[in-house]
């Protein structure tokens, strides 16, 4: 209709000579409407109706080429428009060889009309958002010689009819989501040289015939599910120089023996197999040479055995065989100068062991050899190495050796057994740029030689024995970026240098905590104003806060607790912090108000005369009341207070006179049934609760209470009888006066089904903040929400959870985020949108999101699940959900859990930086488990991530890498650490945070099953309650697999195997 209408302006407005425009120029105008933005400008201010040229193609357009009267060419890459694309325009360009769209924000999809284009050979949708799936009519571009669609969101299986792409050279399909088994069919593109089809969902084998296609140089397939075997004969036939199968799930050779490696062509000179799983030793005996090879990548696989001297490999440069099982020595002849040509080898998280006496290589340029059990002390060096990597072994003895290492520039010896003192003797390190020296037994002081090095940036000398002053200097070192000296026995004043002429300092990163440091901070301490870290905690600082703290202006994590920090905080200090902490000093005055953002903890304990305004009734810090108020009313308040007092203890005696009386009347005729009943009641205390119809009280939720989630609360937290339950205000959303509720201690993070009562939300006013919706499955008003009577189920560190009841019947899990948490509100949002893309059965959606006009008025609205967590389900202690799981139910919910992590991990690539059994919801009567509470770090702020990372570390889910650093951040690494501690408290019954005793003391979970295990006694570790299900050999073999699985992922980080691995394992059992 919009083609007829402009066709019918052009015969109105044409010249009179009667000349209409083009079907080229009315289809590029059509194009044109779909255009929102176009900041520069290239294509809107050019493209005009008023420029047509009546006579054939438009050459004055911006983009276009023109091949006489045609457009031949449209090329609109890198200009940054957003435009809902109409490409079936195109198909009225007759003559069109090139159309290419790179590099922007363009939506659509590809028509099935695309083969009409015949005269096509070059098409680049590239980095946009186009969706849909890969028409079939796209094997009729039979003159197409180069296709890139990389960086779409195409889906669906690729089209058998790709045969038909007779001519094309470069197919690039690769960051997208398709999906399905390669059709052979591409076997058969005879002209293809490159072929990219990374980075998507392909599964299934890897078909043969690629081999045949004698000028293809490129095959990338890596990041998709292949799986099984690879035809060993393609590495013999393929004429390709680069091969990168990594990032899938293959896991032999067709042809395999005794040997991983296959005889491979000698045009190969690039071959990545690494994140796999391949399993078995690496070659055989007799081996062929491989004269080509330059590149070789087998990391994080499953060989084992020990490694070969590689002298088949004479022209190997890289060599990378991280993450994998093998054991025995490091071969010399990986090391030795007149053997190989490597440039790189990393050989990091394997068994490997024994000592390394000299490396001589001249061509080596990084070594890794981190996370092994290498012994002995440091090599002596005699070779070019730049980057050397011996952290995390058993190395001991001192620096001496490191004389001769005058190349190194980055050198991480951390996490050893190295002692004595730094010396000062150590070589003029001219290019040295990273030291790590931490987690070693370093003692004596700090080398003036360490401020002389030209390019130093990173010096990490954290837990050591270090003592002694602090270099005043080193501070001002011009090209020093970070320093860590924390949790080390130095002395003295942090000073500055007292010259003036010193360059400014280019500090970012300063961690003195934990130290031995005294006196006050200098005044000049604000020139180090590119600071953007700042750690003194666990001094013995004193003296007031310089008002050059102001200075730094980019200053995003300042933490001075635990010192003796006197007066006032300085009033400017910058918007930047995202983190704050000065608890634990003698601080006095008011907070400034750009700092009243953070927590009460990030003030308190300590500073008893800091005065926090708008804190929560009775919960300050400060002195409370008037020093000046008349004695008078003094003394009235006194003895009010002793009035009560008095009366409170003759109701306290005439209650017990009461209770007295009345059980020594019923003690004669009182039933044998009785005591025994109240015998059960006592042990069992979930048959307590308060505010219970029996009772006639209720709950009380007033205003002083309504502070919730203490920094540091988990959210097993139990709320007790006696206690008062924290909820928080939110305009429009605040619980009943008269709204009751039970809680059963030990029942977990949720109240039980059968004792829950419910917090009736009622609100005098509407809520007038916005509901913002992540998908059309809920349709609700804020008054809806401000009206729906609400359930408590727990609270965590970050906030509060609750059940809403809309008006329909529908119920929504709303958590309200503690104040101080969220991220700014554009952030915020920003990072909430992306949420809408998360669905998946194991994984819990989430609905939408509600932004309050207060900092407490933060909701995040998802899918209630029923009937509780896996926690309320799996321990044995009072208020458990139903019977005792069974085997096969636990290993499902493994299975479910993987499944979900697998999904963010993989298809969302994002961590879930919030695992625990709390936090696996079963659904429905089959128990189906679904992750819930993931990505919150990413609507919170530093703080809070970091408050939510500490209480993992409460209940036992946190990982080491995550306690030992400095700015802690959810990993995939961290996740599956977490999900390895799930698996165990499946196979024990067991709750993380408990302590157990084994080993001569308490131990966490983790520590005694290690210890059972390595006693040979790991069955002992089971549940009871499945010990009668072990008897069936299938279980006990399927049990002994899981616990193997779940010691895998507790291991250390270097060793620790991703998602996709457990989760296949797991689905194997």
């Amino acid at each position: 209709m919009l083609f007829y209408e402009l066709l019918l302006v052009f015969l109105l407005f044409a010249p009179a000579t009667g000349q209409l425009p083009s079907q080229d120029i009315l289809s590029l105008l059509e194009f044109k409407k779909g255009i929102k933005h176009d900041p520069t400008r290239y294509v809107l201010s050019s493209w005009s109706e008023e420029s047509i040229d009546f006579n054939g193609c438009p050459s004055s357009w911006n983009g276009i080429v023109c091949n006489g009267e045609n457009v031949a060419g449209v090329v609109l890459d890198n200009l940054n428009l957003t435009a809902d694309a109409d490409l079936s325009v195109f198909s009225n360009l007759t003559m069109l060889v090139k159309l290419s769209l790179a590099n922007n924000s363009i939506t659509g999809q590809i028509p099935g009309n695309i083969g009409d284009i015949g005269q096509l050979e070059f098409l680049d949708l590239s980095n946009n958002s186009f969706s849909g799936p890969l028409p079939s009519g796209i094997g009729n571009l039979k003159s197409l010689q180069k296709l890139d669609l990389s960086g779409n969101n195409f889906s669906g299986p690729i089209p058998p009819s790709v045969s038909g792409l007779a001519s094309v050279q470069s197919l690039d399909l690769s960051r997208n989501a398709f999906s399905g088994s390669l059709p052979t069919s591409l076997t058969k593109l005879s002209s293809l040289v490159y072929l990219n089809l990374s980075s998507n969902k392909f599964g299934k084998k890897i078909p043969r015939g690629f081999e045949q296609i004698m000028g293809l140089k490129i095959l990338d397939l890596h990041g998709n599910l292949f799986d099984g075997d690879i035809d060993a004969e393609f590495f013999l036939l393929s004429n390709a120089t680069y091969i990168d199968f990594s990032g899938n799930l293959i896991s032999t050779l067709s042809s395999q023996q005794d040997k991983f490696l296959p005889e491979i062509s000698e045009s190969i000179l690039y071959l990545n197999l690494s994140h796999n799983q391949l399993t078995g030793s690496l070659v055989s005996a007799q081996m062929q040479v491989f004269e080509n090879l330059r590149v070789l990548d087998l990391s994080y696989n499953q060989f084992s055995g020990e490694l070969p001297g590689f002298n088949f490999v004479y022209g190997l440069e890289i060599l990378k065989l991280s993450n994998n099982r093998f054991s025995g020595f490091v071969p010399s002849s990986l090391l030795k100068g007149d053997s190989l040509v490597l440039t790189e080898l990393d050989l990091s998280g394997n068994n490997l062991s024994g000592s390394i006496n000299m490396i001589t290589s001249t061509t080596l340029r990084v070594l890794n050899l981190s996370s092994n059990g290498l012994t002995g002390e440091l090599p002596f060096l005699s070779g070019s190495c730049t980057v050397m990597d011996l952290s995390k072994n058993q190395f001991k003895g001192n620096l001496s050796r490191i004389i001769k290492w005058g190349n190194i520039e980055f050198l991480d010896l951390s996490h050893n057994r190295l002692t004595g003192p730094i010396p000062e003797e150590t070589p003029q390190f001219v290019r040295l740029n990273h030291l790590n020296l931490s987690y070693n037994s370093f003692s004596g002081s700090l080398p003036k030689v360490l401020t002389q090095y030209p390019k130093l940036g990173v010096l990490d000398l954290s837990f050591n024995q270090l003592n002694g002053p602090l270099l005043h200097d080193l501070l001002s070192v011009p090209t020093l970026r970070e320093l860590y000296l924390h949790n080390n026995a130095l002395t003295g004043a942090v000073g500055l240098p007292s010259t003036t002429s010193s360059p400014e300092p280019t500090l970012r990163v300063l961690d003195l905590s934990h130290n031995k440091f005294d006196g006050s901070l200098p005044d000049k301490i604000g020139s180090l104003s590119r600071l953007q870290v700042l750690n003194l905690a666990g001094n013995n600082l004193s003296g007031s806060l310089p008002p050059s703290m102001a200075d730094f202006n980019s200053l995003a994590s300042l933490d001075i607790s635990q010192n003796t920090f006197t007066g006032a905080i300085p009033n400017n200090l910058p918007s930047t912090l995202q983190s704050f902490n000065a608890s634990y000093n003698d601080l006095s005055g008011t907070v400034p108000e750009n700092l009243r953002k953070f927590p009460r903890e990030s003030f308190f304990p300590g500073n008893e005369h800091l005065e926090l305004p708008n804190s929560s009734p009775g919960s300050s810090n400060s002195p409370g009341g008037n020093s000046k108020k008349r004695p008078s009313r003094t003394v009235f308040k006194v003895v009010v207070i002793i009035a009560c007092v008095l009366g409170f203890l003759i109701l306290v005696l005439i209650a017990m006179f009461l209770h007295y009386i009345r059980i020594t009347r019923r003690r004669k005729t009182e039933p044998v049934a009785i005591k025994d009943a109240r015998r059960r009641a006592l042990s069992n205390p979930s048959s307590h609760v308060s505010g219970g119809a029996g009772s006639g009280g209720a709950l009380l939720v007033s205003a002083e209470d309504l502070v919730a989630s203490r920094k540091g609360s988990s959210s097993h937290e139990i709320v007790g009888p006696d206690e008062k339950l924290a909820v928080p205000v939110v305009s429009g959303f605040s619980p009943s006066k008269n709204s009751q509720t039970s809680w059963s201690p030990g029942s977990g993070d949720s109240l039980t089904a059968e004792n829950l009562s419910r917090l009736d939300v009622r609100s005098p006013d509407r809520m007038i903040g916005e509901l913002h919706f992540l998908d059309d499955s809920i349709n609700l008003t804020p008054e809806e929400l401000s009206r729906a009577p609400a359930e408590v189920l727990g609270r965590s560190s970050h906030g509060t959870s609750y059940r809403a009841t809309l008006d329909n019947g529908v119920f929504l899990t709303v958590k309200w985020l503690r104040e101080g948490v969220a991220k700014q509100r554009k952030e915020f949002a920003k990072e909430a949108r992306k949420f809408a893309n998360i669905r998946h059965p194991n994984v819990v959606c989430l609905r939408g999101y509600y932004w309050g006009p207060t900092q407490h008025e933060k909701l995040i609205l998802s899918d209630y699940i029923s009937p509780g967590s896996l926690a309320t389900f799996l321990y044995d202690r009072p208020g458990r959900k139903g019977p005792p799981l069974t085997w096969a139910q636990r290993l499902k919910i493994a299975v479910d859990v993987a499944r979900g992590l697998n999904y963010l991990h993989f298809d969302r690539t994002v961590p879930h930086g919030n695992l625990k059994s709390m936090n696996v919801l079963l659904d429905g009567p089959d128990l189906n488990a679904r992750v819930s509470d993931y990505c919150l770090h990413r609507l919170m702020t530093q703080a809070g991530t970091i408050e939510q990372i500490l209480d993992a570390g409460v209940l036992g889910y946190r990982a080491p890498e995550l306690a030992a650093s400095k700015k802690p951040l959810p990993s995939f690494k961290s996740d599956v650490y977490a999900f390895g501690v799930i698996l165990l408290e499946i196979l024990t019954g067991r709750c993380a945070g408990d302590v157990i005793s084994g080993g001569g003391g308490g131990v966490d979970l983790t520590d005694w099953v290690r210890l059972r295990v390595a006693e040979g006694r790991g069955s002992e570790c089971f549940d009871p309650v499945l010990l009668p299900e072990m008897a069936n050999p299938v279980t006990d073999k399927g049990m002994k697999e899981v616990l193997g699985i779940a010691l895998r992922c507790i291991r250390s980080v270097s060793e620790r195997p991703g998602i996709k691995t457990i989760y296949e394992d797991l689905s194997s059992v």
